[in-house]
């Protein structure tokens, strides 16, 4: 039998472990990237289920942010009232009318 043909059966036998090892590697790394992302999936799973009631939580804070936001556009409108500043919606005196500066007078 000649060298050549046993050259190349030798560099295709190196050749095919290489690639071997290479794809065992990859599989290893695979196999540690899954584990993680079980890991992971499960704590998220776990928050999910654990923050679910907080959506009646953050309801009620809108509501009471609602109510002080009315509260205070409230106390705003009394004292442009006690400062003569508002007279119609139309006043030049206030924001967005159609004359002067705010609160000139």
């Amino acid at each position: 039998m000649e060298a050549a043909p046993i050259v190349t059966l030798i560099g295709t036998a190196i050749t095919v472990a290489a690639i071997a090892g290479y794809l065992i590697a990859i599989a290893l790394i695979l196999k540690g990237v899954f584990s993680r992302l079980q890991t992971i999936l499960v704590s998220v799973s776990d928050v999910t289920e654990k923050t679910a009631p907080a959506g009646a939580v953050i309801d009620e804070i809108n509501r009471d942010l609602a109510a002080g936001h009315k509260a205070l556009e409230a106390c705003v409108q009394r004292l442009q009232e006690r400062r003569g500043l508002v007279t119609t919606p139309q006043d030049p005196r206030i924001r967005g009318g159609s004359g002067a500066a705010p609160f000139s007078q």
